[in-house]
């Protein structure tokens, strides 16, 4: 049985799977910035350790894999975390660090809009 025509979908359109998109973009984004990042540490921080190279390799990987868990209920803390990490780079790597800082700026401006847009939709879609 169809549903009457122009009637197909009421249901408003889930802002929470639009944010999937620019999610995974970022994280793309940030899986090509986070190797960039080793020629500063290597001339400006006098040179490239053990550990901050595991570092760098681990959170790009784990941006990677984030492209893909973005999609699951946990994907987007698994995104946050991964920002977060980043940020407390700052202790073994100040460029790594500043990198994290602007990412987390960018995290932080898209999940205000993610939460405006929720808003504004169950203001919109309020019974009346």
């Amino acid at each position: 049985m169809t549903a009457p025509e122009g009637t197909e979908d009421l249901r408003p359109p889930d802002p929470r799977r639009a944010f999937r998109g620019p999610a995974s973009a970022c994280l793309v984004l940030e899986a090509i910035a986070v190797p960039l990042v080793l020629p500063v540490m290597n001339y400006v921080e006098g040179g490239i350790t053990a550990p901050k190279l595991v570092l760098v390799i681990v959170l790009t990987l784990g941006m990677i894999v984030g492209c893909v868990v973005i999609l699951r209920p946990w994907g987007l803390a698994f995104a946050v975390g991964l920002q977060v990490l980043m940020l407390l780079g700052w202790v073994l790597s100040p460029s790594l660090g500043v990198l994290g800082l602007i990412f987390c700026l960018v995290w932080g401006l898209m999940l205000w809009m993610r939460r405006e847009v929720i808003r504004r939709q169950e203001a919109w879609f309020a019974p009346r």
